[in-house]
C-alpha cells in the first residue's frame, strides 16, 4: 500500500509539474504573439505627380529676299506657317532667285528632321541648266536626324538658279516649267539626333 500511496503522490506531483509547465508554454505563446505585434510595422508611400503641358511649335519666318535675284511672279509667302509659295521666271543665264527663312521651334520640345524629300530629282539635262538648291546658311546640307532644340532658330537658303555656266549646246530651245518641292518633317528628337 506504501507503494500505491507513493505512487499516486509521485502521479500528482508530476501533474502539478505538467500543469505548471503547460502554464508557462501557454503564457510564452501568449508573449512572443503580443511581442510580433509589438514589433510589426506598416509603411505608406504617397506622393503627387505634376506634368506640364508640352507643345510642338516649329515653323518658317521671316523670309529675306538677297539682292540680285531676278523679281518674282509670286513673291515668297508662308502659309499656314509651314508652306512656302513663290512663283519664278529665269530668263537667260546667270537670273537666279534667292531667299532666306528661318525654322523656328517655339514649342517646348527638342526636334530633330525625320527625313527630307526634294522633287523634281532634275533629269542630267536640267541639272546642265537648272540649279535648285536648299541648305542651311552656313552652307551645311540639310539631312534626317539633325537638331532643332527648343527655344531655337535656324536659318535655310533657297537658290533656283539658270546657270550661269550652261555650254551653249545645253540651253533649252523651249520653255519649261518645273514645280519643285522641298519637304522636311520633323519629329521629336531621341539621342540619336546630331547637332549642326
Amino acid at each position: 500500500m506504501k507503494n500505491r500511496s507513493s505512487l499516486n503522490n509521485l502521479l500528482n506531483r508530476d501533474r502539478k509539474t505538467l500543469y505548471i509547465i503547460l502554464s508557462i508554454v501557454m503564457i510564452s505563446v501568449l508573449t512572443l504573439t503580443v511581442v510580433y505585434a509589438a514589433l510589426s510595422t506598416t509603411l505608406n508611400i504617397t506622393g503627387n505627380a505634376e506634368v506640364t503641358a508640352a507643345s510642338w511649335d516649329i515653323h518658317f519666318d521671316n523670309i529675306q529676299i538677297n539682292t540680285g535675284s531676278v523679281e518674282a511672279t509670286t513673291i515668297p509667302k508662308i502659309i499656314d506657317s509651314k508652306t512656302i509659295n513663290f512663283v519664278v521666271n529665269l530668263k537667260e543665264p546667270g537670273d537666279y532667285y534667292k531667299f532666306t527663312v528661318d525654322i523656328v521651334n517655339e514649342g517646348t520640345i527638342d526636334a530633330m528632321i525625320d527625313s527630307v524629300v526634294k522633287t523634281p530629282e532634275l533629269t542630267e539635262t536640267q541639272a546642265k541648266y537648272i540649279k535648285y538648291e536648299i541648305e542651311y546658311t552656313d552652307g551645311n546640307s540639310i539631312n534626317s536626324k539633325q537638331l532643332l532644340p527648343k527655344d531655337s532658330t535656324k536659318t535655310i537658303s533657297v537658290l533656283v538658279a539658270y546657270r550661269s555656266d550652261v555650254a551653249s549646246t545645253d540651253i533649252p530651245t523651249t520653255g519649261e516649267s518645273l514645280s519643285l518641292s522641298f519637304t522636311m518633317n520633323y519629329i521629336q528628337s531621341d539621342e540619336t539626333g546630331t547637332q549642326i
